[in-house]
This record gives structure tokens, sequence and C-alpha cells, in this order.
């Protein structure tokens, strides 16, 4: 027969128990807690709004800053009619500014105005083969295409590269591509370039139907 005190000893370890397993359940849901937090943590640290490494297009330029340098094929050619949008604002033989003849450094580089005097030099030859002088003009688009040895230019155009600043010589490599004495000619646009490194000259010609 059980007494008494040995209901009072059975029931207070029952109450001991019970409070074990509740301790051990909180101590649990604590630990589950730390965890998540120390998880999300780590995610925080890595998600799409932190720096990440930079696409290397990003850190390219959007346009040619050097020119070419070394060696080039004599002439280049792409003769596809049309306007090539770049100002024309000399007419026939109004003179141009020669402008700069040389760069300032080591790199090739635009020379300013018309230094080899090519527009007089095209009309020039449009008028000896029967054709009216056209205007003409210096524009960026056409320097550009010097610049960089005939890469990156539109609209009818010819490159050839020069051991002196001379635009007749220029027109006698390049009128077999440009055809400065054609009727439908209305327009021109001339661009020179310097790489002292090559000594050479390059000069390039926008033509405009």
């Amino acid at each position: 027969m059980v007494d008494d005190s040995d209901r009072e000893v059975d029931s207070d370890l029952r109450r001991r128990a019970a409070w074990l397993l509740l301790m051990l359940a909180i101590v649990a849901v604590l630990l589950v807690v730390v965890i998540s937090a120390l998880v999300s943590t780590h995610n925080d640290g890595n998600d799409s709004t932190g720096p990440k490494a930079l696409d290397p297009a990003a850190t390219e330029s959007g346009g040619p800053q050097q020119g070419p340098s070394g060696h080039h094929s004599p002439h280049h050619l792409h003769n596809h009619p049309g306007q090539s949008g770049g100002p024309a604002t000399n007419t026939g033989t109004t003179t141009i500014p020669v402008g700069t003849t040389t760069c300032s450094g080591a790199d090739t580089c635009v020379l300013q105005g018309d230094p080899g005097k090519a527009i007089q030099a095209i009309n020039d030859f449009r008028v000896a083969h029967g054709q009216p002088a056209v205007p003409g003009s210096v524009t960026s688009q056409a320097q550009t295409c010097a610049l960089n040895n005939g890469s990156g230019c539109t609209g009818g155009w010819a490159e050839t590269l020069l051991s002196d600043l001379n635009g007749e010589e220029a027109v006698q490599k390049i009128e077999q591509y440009a055809h400065f004495e054609d009727p439908h000619l209305t327009s021109i646009e001339v661009g020179w370039a310097y790489d002292p490194d090559a000594k050479l000259y390059y000069f390039a010609i926008v033509r405009n139907d």
C-alpha cells in the first residue's frame, strides 16, 4: 500500500521532469532563433543590393581616344552613297584655315582645319574634268574617319595615308575610289590626322550625293 509520502515524492519528480522538458524546449527554440539570425545576416551580406565586380564592358570608353599607330594599308574604301550627316559650311574653293600640322604628344591626333588643302585640290580636279566646284568642309566625322584609319566611317567615304600634307597627292591616290568627277556629288567633308610615331598623315573624305 502506497502512503502519502510516496505520492508526494512521485508528484515532485513529475514536476521536475516537466520543468526540465520545458527548459530544454526553451533552449532549443533559442538555438533555432540564433541560427536563423546568423543565416539571415550572412545572406544580407551577399544579396543583390551589395557591391559587385564591375562588368568589364561598363568600364570601356564610349568613343575612340587613340588613333592608329605603326604601318597601315595604303587606303580604305567604303562607297555607300548617302548623306553623312556632317555640316558643309564652306563652299566651292573657299579657303579653309590651315589649322594644326602636328600633334602635341606622341599619340596619333586629329589635325584641325585642312592643312593639306584637300578641298581646293578636289575642286581643282572637278573643274579640270568639266564639273563645278562643290561645297567643302572639315567635319568631326571625316576627322574621326582619318584618325581611326577608316574604322567606323559612315556614308560614302575613302581614306588614305601620306608621307606629306599634300591634298593633290591624296586626290590622286583615292580618286579611283571617291570618283571626284561624279556629277551627282553635291558636297564633300574632309579630315586629317597625324601619327608622330610612324610619321604618316591620314586623310579621309566623306562624299555627299
